[in-house]
């Protein structure tokens, strides 16, 4: 792919939305002419819009996010990764191999230094904020004697010639680009590599099949009061009905014994969300209970843990100060009650029990910021 339509065709899309090109792979050789090269100002212009906009929604007052290197190397990598699944690499020969070379710089590529530095984080993810909803169009197009796939493109217009007369019909299905990578051997480690390269990406889209959200790994920064805030906010932005689960299945991988650090930070950071849900204007679709029948296991997990806090650990569940407050000590107790309703006592008592062996009671400012 040429120079300046990787930025155009490519990069543009890939911060701003719409239709991003697929081309060769571009490997190290392509990389470093990619470095070196004076891309298109238009485009890169759009490219710094659309990433100062993502931005400004995670920080106040952060640094304009600049495409440099990281930047470039984010955008390789994820390029890369989308060819391995795209038509054209059936055309590589010694494919096999071939392929095997391009996965592993792509992951390599991805691969950057780890940093607490809001802004850097910030920016990177500004690079990567659509990759797990990145999806292709697949056309399956049947006709009189037989049928063909399109993957990521248009079919043919002679193929949908005198529709009538030879019976052609199109079904169309949406492929997410991510589940897909995520699950196959090659594109897995790239994935993984691309989410340690920009840890934020992983954290701010914690509702996924695979890989799974993990807490312990993005422990350093969470333990960062300023990113964890941004992540909280975040979710709850999101609603914990819909990430919750996600949360809950996290912080029950970390209650294996392994860390007793990173099991109290992960009960810290579901305690938060659910006084910051407690403290916020309060509507039917909010409380717990209307997940009491039915409903997803790990949604309930996610208040059975709060129930479970507040039962065996109570200075995790709330600090001091809220269960003064009588107004607010109410509150909580009529939170902590609906938790363990939707949840059922038999499950309460098992999380109580995980809970305890992760540490025992834990005070709230396990978690920076959380006051």
């Amino acid at each position: 792919m040429a120079k300046r339509s990787f930025i155009a065709d490519f990069v543009r899309p890939l911060v701003g939305g719409g239709t991003a090109h697929v081309g060769a792979p571009i490997g190290r050789a392509g990389l470093d002419k990619l470095r070196d090269a004076e891309h298109d100002r238009s485009a890169l212009a759009d490219v710094a819009v659309a990433r100062a906009a993502v931005a400004g929604e995670l920080l106040v007052d952060g640094a304009p996010p600049l495409f440099d290197l990281e930047a470039l190397r984010l955008a390789v990598a994820l390029h890369d990764l989308l060819f391995l699944f795209h038509p054209r690499a059936d055309a590589l020969s010694v494919r096999d191999a071939r392929l095997e070379e391009v996965a592993r710089f792509a992951a390599a590529c991805a691969r950057l230094p780890d940093t607490r530095d809001a802004d850097t984080l910030v920016a990177r993810h500004t690079m990567l904020h659509l990759f797990p909803s990145l999806g292709r169009t697949d056309v399956q197009v049947s006709f009189w004697v037989g049928k063909r796939e399109f993957h990521g493109e248009e079919p043919p217009k002679r193929l949908l010639a005198w529709p009538n007369l030879r019976r052609v019909r199109q079904e169309r299905r949406r492929v997410g680009c991510f589940a897909e990578a995520a699950s196959h051997p090659l594109g897995a480690p790239i994935v993984r590599a691309l989410y340690d390269g920009s840890p934020l990406t992983d954290l701010l889209h914690p509702v996924r099949l695979e890989p799974k959200l993990a807490l312990g790994p993005r422990a350093a920064i969470l333990r960062e009061p300023a990113l964890c805030r941004l992540v909280a906010y975040a979710w709850l932005a999101e609603g914990v009905e819909r990430v919750g689960g996600a949360l809950a299945t996290a912080v029950l991988a970390e209650l294996d014994g392994s860390s007793t650090e990173n099991a109290r930070l992960a009960c810290a950071l579901l305690a938060h969300l659910h006084l910051c849900q407690l403290l916020a204007p309060q509507t039917r679709e909010a409380r717990p209970t209307r997940f009491a029948a039915g409903g997803d296991p790990a949604l309930r997990d996610f208040y059975g843990l709060f129930a479970a806090l507040d039962k065996a650990s109570p200075d995790l569940a709330a600090p001091p100060d809220v269960r003064r407050d009588a107004r607010l000590a109410r509150r909580l107790a009529e939170h902590a009650a609906a938790c363990a309703a939707t949840s059922g006592a038999q499950r309460v008592a098992e999380l109580s029990v995980l809970v305890a062996r992760a540490g025992g009671p834990l005070a709230l400012s396990a978690l920076p910021g959380a006051g």
